[in-house]
């Protein structure tokens, strides 16, 4: 692995998106056909935010399998049903918008002799927050930043890490999945095995606790041995799922906040694939509190955060607790361009003894770890 980080060593291919976006208006400005979006959720409105920049006049609409959402619409764009799809647009450019559901849709199109022309993987690095995340121009923003990007790289303290940040950033500059997609993580994402140790003495932070998906690995890695948990959790739409998986359980306390550096009202995108934000033009308010407010002097051993781009903001109200009990951290990176460079220099400075490690768990820029470990 190379010792120091440096723009020259880093990919020089061309962009995927800027590429195929340009495939795709050369195929529009040819003969018009409708442009169908397979997948109405989150990847879904990231094309139909870039179709939209291409100033191109085109017909637009979404085609999903679930039935609940037939008939109804997302920015204003319809959304069919696969039987409608194939009965009236059978001539249309298909674009997959799921990564989950990807080769099950590939089949379903191809069994009903329908094709995408577009592989969606490439576009995985498109995010919730592309104001802030301008992809094309990723290496100039690396270029204003390099020494944070070079002192972020030499606090890591693996060559996995240390692969997994030059792979990542590799990925944003060309949308190519063959950088990340070797890394991904075998472990159970937020305890890797090799470096999260948990004893019957946890004291655990949920921050992003969405179904309790996390609490229910959690408790598995501890064998339902543990002292508390503190689940944070905005969206009471989530709270009924997230009570019949952890009912059998006391001393799991579900706490109707997001977390952030301080006790407001906050703006907030609601979504139910897991991908809701907090924004200024945000649906709807939802409180959110600090952990040191929170915890007011209380011990903590684990936080874990994957909340969508707000963590940094989050650590910063997690100051006192941190430089006081030095607790095991998996902070999400992933969610803004800068979180791998700035959540390990901040984080860096509570705790001088910290020790950073990044994990990665998917084929795409999504679901990057950094663990901090007190050694």
């Amino acid at each position: 692995m190379i010792a120091e980080f440096s723009i020259d060593q880093l990919a020089k291919e061309p962009n995927q998106i800027q590429l195929l976006l340009q495939v795709c208006s050369e195929a529009l400005n040819r003969e018009f056909k409708p442009i169908v979006l397979f997948g109405s959720g989150a990847i879904g409105r990231y094309y139909l935010k870039y179709l939209e920049t291409m100033n191109i006049p085109m017909e637009i609409i979404f085609c999903d399998n679930n039935p609940a959402k037939w008939g109804t619409s997302v920015e204003g764009v319809p959304i069919i049903s696969f039987n409608e799809l194939k009965t009236n647009y059978r001539r249309s450019y298909i674009i997959i918008c799921s990564f989950d559901f990807y080769e099950e849709i590939s089949l379903q199109l191809k069994d009903n002799d329908l094709k995408s022309i577009l592989d969606p993987r490439i576009h995985s690095v498109l995010l919730e927050s592309q104001d802030t995340f301008d992809l094309f121009n990723y290496i100039s923003l690396i270029e204003k930043s390099e020494k944070q990007f070079q002192a972020a790289y030499d606090l890591l303290a693996d060559e996995l890490s240390k692969q997994i940040f030059y792979d990542r950033i590799n990925y944003c500059i060309t949308a190519s999945s063959k950088y990340l997609a070797p890394l991904r993580s075998k472990s159970p994402q937020y305890f890797a095995t090799d470096l999260i140790k948990l004893t019957g003495e946890e004291i655990f932070i949920d921050g992003g606790a969405f179904t309790g998906d996390t609490i229910a690995e959690f408790i598995k890695q501890t064998k339902g041995d543990f002292n508390k948990i503190y689940a944070f959790e905005p969206e009471e739409s989530k709270h009924k799922e997230f009570k019949e998986l952890t009912a059998r359980y006391e001393h799991i306390e579900l706490l109707p906040y997001g977390l952030w550096s301080k006790k407001e009202v906050l703006r907030f995108h609601a979504h139910n694939d897991g991908t809701s934000s907090v924004g200024k033009d945000g649906d709807i308010e939802i409180p959110v509190i600090s952990i040191d407010e929170l915890l007011d002097g209380r011990p903590v051993t684990f936080i874990k955060m994957d909340i969508e781009g707000a963590e940094l903001e989050a650590l910063k109200g997690a100051e006192i607790s941190i430089r006081k009990y030095k607790p095991k951290l998996a902070i999400c990176v992933y969610h803004k361009p800068l979180d791998i460079v700035e959540i390990p220099l901040y984080l860096k400075k509570l705790v001088p003894e910290y020790k950073f490690y990044f994990r990665h768990y998917s084929n795409n820029i999504s679901e990057t770890v950094c663990y901090a470990i007190a050694e």
